[in-house]
């Protein structure tokens, strides 16, 4: 059973790193927009059993819901590593067997890439690095506990690192 996760931090705590660019409604913005695109592209995908948001941002919780997707509701966010270990282990109990984790940062992925995720994965990890080679764009993990998850700076070499019997997929800045 697959289940795909979005670990959704509150848009109003997002994009702290481009706050030299965008001031604090145009990152608001660009959060919400980049979940809204990803969402939907998840919402398009055959093969998933489930499509779960994982967030403590109530606007983000009933957009998902409206969308069809389920929500893990969390009291505070301690990060998107931890959110989506603990969303796993959740999805587990509900009969995952397989996990595909996005981040929100990946607006242009298509179905058909996610698809091509989901029909390759198998018993193990499959990791999908960013453009430059050194993020994470997507995680599969089969069974959801595999690895515990790494995402930040240098994520797709922790990613690797921690793999016994790796796949990964080549970066062109999507999945």
């Amino acid at each position: 059973m697959m289940f795909a996760l979005l670990p959704v931090k509150a848009p109003a705590e997002a994009k702290q790193r481009l706050s030299g660019l965008l001031n604090q409604e145009h990152r608001e913005a660009l959060a919400r927009a980049m979940y809204e695109e990803v969402l939907a592209t998840l919402c398009s995908v055959e093969g998933l059993d489930r499509i779960v948001v994982v967030t403590s941002d109530e606007a983000i919780a009933h957009r998902a819901r409206q969308s069809g997707a389920g929500v893990f509701e969390e009291l505070e966010q301690l990060g998107h590593s931890h959110s989506a270990d603990a969303a796993a282990k959740r999805a587990m109990t509900l009969g995952a067997t397989s996990v595909l984790l996005l981040p929100i940062d990946v607006p242009l992925v298509t179905k058909g890439e996610i698809e091509m995720l989901i029909a390759a994965a198998g018993h193990g990890v499959i990791i999908v690095p960013s453009a430059d080679g050194t993020g994470t764009n997507a995680l599969v993990r089969t069974p959801p506990d595999a690895i515990e998850s790494r995402f930040g700076p240098g994520s797709f070499r922790a990613h690797r690192s921690s793999t016994p019997g790796r796949t990964s997929l080549p970066g062109r800045g999507r999945p």
